[in-house]
Order: C-alpha cells, then structure tokens, then sequence
C-alpha cells in the first residue's frame, strides 16, 4: 500500500531515520551476525538503514520498497554500488530466488500491509536456513483490532500474539524479543531465527 504524502513526510525525516538506525544497533547486539553478508531489506524508505547496513558492516545489501518514489529517493540520497542496490518490489511476491539472504529486516513495514502474512511466508522463502528476520513494528492490543477492523482494510491490523503465532507457522522461532512501548499501539522488536527444517 502506498503511503499519504503525510506519512512519507515523517518516516522519510530525520529523526525516524536515526530511531531505525537505534532499533538496528540494539537488536544486532542480540545475536552473532558476523557471518551474514546478504541481507534484504523490506520497506526500505530513503535508504538510510541499508545504506548503513553496507558501510558499517560491509554486508550486500538490496533494500526494497513498494513504492517507486521512495525507491529513487533512496538513489538519489545515497547511490548505488558493489554491495547497495535499491529496488521496487512487492513484499508479498519478492523477485528474488530461495534461500538467498542470511538476514531480512522489516522495520516499521507491517502496518502497511493488509496481508502481511504472506510477506512472513516470502521471508521465510527468501532466507537461507537458519537465517535472521529483524521484525520492529506497530502491534495493536487485542480489543483495538476489533474496533479497527472495518475502517482498516488497507492496513496490516494485528496483535503481537497474532505475529508470533504466524511466525512460528511459517517456520521461525524467536531468538530475541525486546519489551514493548505503549498499551493500545505498542512499538514492539523481535529477532526470528529460521529453522533448519
């Protein structure tokens, strides 16, 4: 789904970009990633956090975004080379081959998404085994999914409890989860492992 010009505003700001870049550094000290080189970026924004993920860490990165304006965005801000690609695609039918990356993340992408079910099934598909996906998102309680429900069809409406229990249906188990931030709408990061079968 794309987004309003509203919310391009803000999650293309600043100070969104340095949380993620927070949200990254803490969840990476949660486990060894020194053997991951390819990585997938889901929900890529402006490019900040890929951009970094391939400075700082050497990693290839291919950050993707279902918006065609973000995607250039992202050129334009950092460039293209050996180990930075930016790209247009859809989370839920990702181009890319089988077990391809050793680490995916999502950060704040979900929400966006009505059938973000499917997007844990392209992950897990996309992911070597073993593989990390770095989830940071929104998460609704549970009476707020009710209520929501019939102005939300466009959106990714979900508990925390409902991406746990997919994640585990589509193969992950979780490696790390940190505490949640907030009661209604609650900011929630968790490190999934794939598993080998």
């Amino acid at each position: 789904m794309k987004m309003t010009k509203l919310e391009k505003k803000f999650v293309n700001g600043r100070k969104h970009a340095e949380r993620n870049l927070e949200v990254v550094e803490q969840l990476f000290a949660q486990f060894d990633g020194t053997c991951i080189t390819n990585v997938l970026e889901i929900g890529c924004g402006v490019g900040t956090v890929a951009q970094h993920l391939s400075d700082k860490y050497g990693m290839h990165v291919i950050a993707t975004d279902a918006d065609p304006e973000q995607v250039e965005l992202a050129k334009s801000h950092y460039g293209e080379h050996e180990k930075l690609q930016f790209s247009q695609a859809d989370a839920v039918n990702l181009p890319f081959e089988d077990a391809k990356f050793e680490m995916v993340l999502s950060l704040n992408v979900f929400h966006h998404i009505s059938n973000w079910g499917c997007v844990l099934s392209e992950v897990n598909r996309v992911l070597k085994p073993r593989g990390h996906f770095v989830f940071h998102d929104l998460a609704y309680s549970k009476i707020a999914t009710v209520l929501f429900r019939p102005v939300a069809k466009h959106y990714g409406l979900y508990t925390i409890g409902d991406i746990i229990e997919a994640s585990k249906t589509h193969g992950f188990s979780i490696v790390y989860r940190g505490e949640p931030s907030g009661i209604i709408l609650a900011n929630h990061s968790i490190v999934f492992q794939k598993n080998e079968h």
